[in-house]
């Protein structure tokens, strides 16, 4: 992903400064660089995928360097932009840090021929990287302790928008979504983001541990607490000390449990099992579940205000097959993964394949896409993943079209389908009705729109 260098308006003439600039540019930070002239810039941007524009503004009029940002802007929006100079005055780097593409301003008054500075070398290496995983799909920077979240749709810039707001506050967050939708990569984003980034992140998923054990696990024990507490153990939250603490599936904690989140969560104090002194806990608290809280709550089966705790700052990520444009970049990122864990660095997916995943439904989501893409790598017999090694076909390719297959014959004419579908919304609105007018067959036939006549007559519908 090159440079794209913008010469000065200078006398010796835009083509030939761009094109000096552009590889001295491109020696010291041993990037591609491309020059493009003053008056061009825009459209060079437009006709290719430029990692950063820099603009050397040696000369420039704070008018002049104005009207190029605003316009490299309506080029690229996304487009990071480095202004730099011999001796930028004080209303050019004003213009510069005005308009909201420029990310950084370099003075480069001792060096006679325009050539940045190697301490300039890793800030724009870090925006060239930060360009490539936009151009790519990525949702947040490819750094250190952040995960490589994927995403193009709306949906997903909305999911990431979100995380970037909250992450550097102390919101508890409450994550939302189907299994394998990626929840924990949105809470180790929350947490990469975050003042407590240099501190632990520290999951535990309360569907898989016993209820008997769960409290153990979250908060520890005193030895000597029960049989065979022969040691003291510090529970999760302990470990999770001045960092996050991550409660997957939190709709599954058993209610007496609940109370003492509730108290995690309010006063921030908790107690080993077996112990005296009540604990200070400095922790971050992200939760997920893939069930409807507030439903459960009116079910009591989840407390209400314990709910209303966790659901600070709700996160919904959507289900794969709601964002399909996003499948193709997915499915080539695992590939790529794969072929680095495999060996085989020529593994990839077929134009008809890819076609194929794409109108796919995923009801296991980006979960069940990996895998699929996993056991089609290995069972593949070249480099190349084609139709015939997916299973797709072999599975229900929809929770949605699985409950509509238990209620209306899915095989056979449409019209069949649509009949059967017809009679069954006739009796659930009749029956629904009946109920709200307490048998009363005149109010419920006014219910429903119909006369008693009609109403009489549809009583009688179906076999």
């Amino acid at each position: 992903m090159p440079l794209l260098v913008v010469g000065p308006p200078a006398p010796e003439g835009p083509d030939q400064a761009a094109a000096r600039l552009a590889q001295a540019w491109g020696a010291c930070l041993e990037a591609k660089a491309e020059p493009a002239a003053w008056a061009q810039a825009a459209s060079a941007v437009r006709d290719r995928a430029t990692g950063v524009a820099v603009v050397v503004a040696d000369g420039a009029e704070p008018e002049a360097l104005d009207k190029l940002l605003a316009s490299l802007a309506a080029a690229d929006s996304a487009l990071p932009v480095v202004v730099a100079g011999r001796a930028l005055t004080g209303p050019a780097v004003a213009v510069a840090f005005r308009r909201r593409a420029v990310d950084v301003v370099a003075a480069l008054d001792a060096l006679p021929d325009g050539v940045p500075e190697p301490a300039l070398a890793g800030q724009l290496g870090a925006l060239i990287a930060r360009r490539r995983a936009r151009t790519q799909g990525w949702l947040f920077e490819d750094r250190p302790g952040l995960p490589r979240f994927i995403g193009t749709t709306p949906p997903m810039k909305e999911v990431a928008r979100l995380v970037e707001r909250v992450a550097p506050s102390e919101a508890t967050v409450l994550i939302l979504g189907e299994s394998g939708t990626g929840k924990e990569l949105v809470a180790k984003a929350l947490h990469g983001l975050s003042p407590r980034r240099r501190g632990p992140f520290v999951a535990i998923n309360c569907a898989a541990i016993p209820e008997t054990l769960l409290e153990n696990e979250l908060f520890g024990h005193e030895k000597g607490s029960y049989t065979g507490a022969n040691a003291t153990a510090i529970g999760k939250v302990e470990a999770a000390d001045k960092g996050t603490l991550f409660l997957d599936e939190i709709g599954e904690m058993p209610l007496p449990l609940q109370s003492k989140i509730l108290r995690l969560l309010q006063d921030r104090t908790y107690d080993r099992i077996g112990g005296t002194k009540t604990r200070k806990a400095d922790v971050r608290i992200v939760t997920a579940t893939n069930r409807d809280l507030k439903t459960e709550a009116a079910a009591k089966r989840f407390r209400e205000d314990l709910y209303y705790r966790l659901s600070v700052v709700p996160i919904l990520l959507p289900a794969l097959r709601d964002r399909p444009p996003d499948v193709p970049i997915l499915a080539q990122a695992i590939v790529e993964r794969l072929a680095r864990d495999l060996g085989r660095p020529g593994l990839h997916i077929a134009p008809e394949a890819l076609d194929r995943l794409t109108r796919y439904r995923w009801p296991g989501n980006v979960r069940e896409l990996e895998n699929e893409l996993e056991r089609a790598a290995v069972m593949a017999g070249g480099e190349r993943i084609g139709v015939a090694e997916l299973e797709l076909r072999a599975r229900v390719e929809d929770p949605d079209m699985a409950a509509l297959a238990r209620l209306l014959p899915l095989e056979g004419p449409l019209d069949a389908t649509l009949d059967a579908a017809r009679v069954h919304v006739i009796r659930l609105r009749i029956s629904l009705a009946l109920e709200r007018t307490g048998g009363d067959l005149d109010r419920a036939a006014a219910d429903l729109g119909v006369t008693r006549e009609e109403f009489d007559r549809l009583l009688g519908v179906g076999p």
